[in-house]
């Protein structure tokens, strides 16, 4: 468990606070005023980095100090509309410097490990309410000793909290009664505001830059007043209706609408992860560096409920291999997976014609610049994540009439790999309790797959033992993946990790392949299971041939007791694909099945069976 220090400095809330750093006037404000008007560093404030705030106000509260304790005192944090539609990733705290560590995520923050300056010893208490944010609740990377008590978390997209490599955290008491459900836009409205000051930038130092896109000419000018006319237009329209008018302004309705108002990304309530973000598949195997894991986790009682998310597939155009993204890691996207048509391009005949919009447009013509060297690279405006290549752009500009698209599935609007929907999702971790938790009344709106005709090949990662297999709409209420027991030694039931007294019911995905109300992936070991109750959905029961799993217990799991006093109503399954043994027991005493005084004995299992089992060990595989 984290240490209880003397926590200071000490900040109390005695009001509410809406995070809100610039009020735009809009009856006077230009396309291009309303464009920028949320950028520290466009606005020449002094006050902040250029390089940790080249991509805008991450957070409103950034803590880099250590031994900070904060009380919300009965009071709320949240992150205005305004901003919230205009600053794409955001967390109401980031307990970091930075919101990445350096060389990782779509710009180097910082340069160096010591620029870099995450918080320890680190206290956030309730009552009170850490609301609207279009990223995270509390996000971090490098924390120690962190402990979060009484809080209630909602309006939050992505996550209520999210920390990479944490050493010692306490998530308990919490509520949260909903995520978000009003986003208006999907992802490729962030490319756009991202792409933007690259493009102002070409305009400044380049007047007059030209280049071919859809059969004309098109200069650094018209393709500038195009976008900043776009993003103003989305942001009139949400201001005022809530969501982007399809009638006066069809383009960017289809370009950016949010067809289901709920994040189009991954979802989950808490995640602790390994060091680095998550943007990957599951794990498999623990790393090898022990200072590359979280440890000491609890997650307990807490209460999470009325969830909904919605993943949105974005096929990545594929050139030699090689994925193109944009100066900020966005795809260049040519396919809509809400009407399942290209975009961008026509095909006539297996002829494919650039035709462009206002996001391609812009991310070509940068690419272009920076090819061509003649947009130059600042702090500021870093090009190292720019992929885009001469045949993309050749093709483009008409050079190249044999170009044929190819695009990689699997992944979403930044091409992190898709994994579904997680509520808790622990991995990479050296001992954790989640613990009396209650999950309930989650719903993905997530439709299926798209056609695998349309995939040259897959973002691998979701499944290691399958690399096509695309996990858009599945659900898990708990997943841990590559986790382990507090120490090495198994035979002290004290020393695993646990999962127990958890209530999960009520996820629904209509598309999904996979609801699981608890997963135990990876290389997992020394994990206890006790007195969970898990009812998906009350239709459903412990059917072999159905979506629904009470518990999955993967192939390379092993040492994991699994004791009497759970209910899973839609039954466990376990897999194996290799010579195993697996050991039931009806005893209720964890440390008995450890030491091996076994009733049953169940050998050689050579397949992949779904059974209504009281008490499980399995371990000692005879691959």
């Amino acid at each position: 468990m984290p240490r209880s220090p003397s926590f200071l400095p000490y900040c109390r809330l005695c009001d509410d606070i809406i995070f809100c750093p610039h009020n735009i006037d809009v009856e006077t404000a230009s396309d291009e005023q309303i464009a920028q008007a949320f950028d520290p560093i466009e606005q020449g404030n002094p006050k902040y980095n250029s390089n940790e705030y080249a991509l805008g106000f991450f957070a409103a509260i950034a803590v880099s100090a250590d031994d900070v304790s904060i009380s919300l005192n009965g009071h709320s944090i949240a992150q205005c509309r305004e901003h919230a539609l205009m600053q794409r990733f955001f967390a109401v705290i980031e307990l970091a410097s930075a919101p990445f560590t350096p060389s990782v995520g779509p710009h180097n923050f910082v340069s160096t490990e010591s620029d870099f300056k995450a918080a320890k010893n680190f206290k956030l208490t309730g009552p009170g309410t850490i609301g609207l944010s279009s990223h995270h609740g509390i996000h971090g990377n490098e924390n120690e000793d962190v402990q979060i008590s009484g809080v209630t978390f909602k309006d939050f997209e992505v996550g209520a909290v999210s920390l990479n490599n944490v050493k010692g955290l306490e998530i308990k008491n919490c509520d949260i009664p909903n995520n978000r459900h009003d986003v208006p836009v999907l992802g490729s409205f962030s490319a756009a505001l991202k792409i933007r000051p690259y493009l102002k930038r070409l305009l400044e130092t380049n007047p007059g830059y030209s280049m071919t896109l859809g059969g004309s000419v098109k200069s650094v000018e018209d393709v500038y007043a195009t976008l900043a006319s776009h993003i103003a237009n989305v942001y009139n329209d949400v201001m005022q209706y809530g969501f982007i008018d399809p009638v006066t302004h069809p383009d960017e309705y289809q370009l950016f609408n949010n067809p289901h108002q709920v994040i189009d990304g991954p979802c989950y309530v808490f995640l602790v992860h390994g060091k680095g973000p998550a943007v990957g598949g599951f794990g498999e195997e623990q790393a090898t560096d022990i200072s590359a894991l979280s440890a000491d986790v609890s997650i307990v009682n807490n209460n999470a409920q009325n969830i909904k998310c919605f993943t949105n597939e974005v096929l990545a155009t594929v050139v030699d291999g090689s994925v193109q993204n944009d100066a900020r890691g966005a795809i260049l996207q040519f396919y809509n997976a809400s009407d399942t048509s290209y975009i961008g391009m026509n095909e006539v005949s297996g002829q494919y014609t650039y035709t462009g919009n206002v996001n391609l447009d812009a991310q070509i013509m940068v690419a272009k610049a920076i090819n061509d060297v003649t947009l130059g690279v600042d702090n500021v405006l870093q090009t190292n994540v720019n992929s885009v290549g001469l045949d993309l752009i050749d093709w483009a500009e008409g050079k190249d009439s044999s170009y044929t698209p190819k695009f990689r599935c699997n992944g979403d609007s930044m091409h992190h790999v898709i994994k579904g929907s997680i509520m808790i999702r622990v991995e990479d971790c050296q001992g954790f309790i989640i613990k009396g938790n209650t999950i309930d009344n989650v719903d993905i709106l997530s439709e299926g797959p798209l056609p695998d005709e349309l995939c040259v090949d897959y973002h691998k990662g979701a499944s290691s033992s399958d690399g096509s297999d695309r996990m858009l709409a599945d659900l898990r209420g708990i997943s841990v993946a590559a986790v382990s027991a507090y120490d090495d030694d198994l035979r002290d039931g004290n020393d695993a990790s646990t999962i127990r007294s958890n209530t999960i019911t009520n996820l629904k995905s209509e598309a999904a392949k996979l609801i699981a109300g608890v997963d135990v992936q990876g290389v997992s070991t020394g994990v206890d299971l006790e007195n969970n109750y898990v009812n998906l959905d009350r239709t459903a029961f412990d059917s072999p041939d159905d979506k629904w799993i009470g518990l999955r217990l993967r192939e390379s799991a092993s040492g994991i007791a699994v004791k009497q006093n759970n209910n899973f109503v839609q039954g466990v399954v376990i897999e194996s694909e290799c010579n195993a043994s697996f050991f039931l027991t009806t005893t209720p005493d964890l440390q008995e099945i450890r030491s091996g005084q076994i009733m049953d004995v169940l050998l050689g299992i050579r397949r992949i069976f779904k059974y209504r089992i009281q008490t499980i060990l399995i371990g000692y595989k005879q691959c």
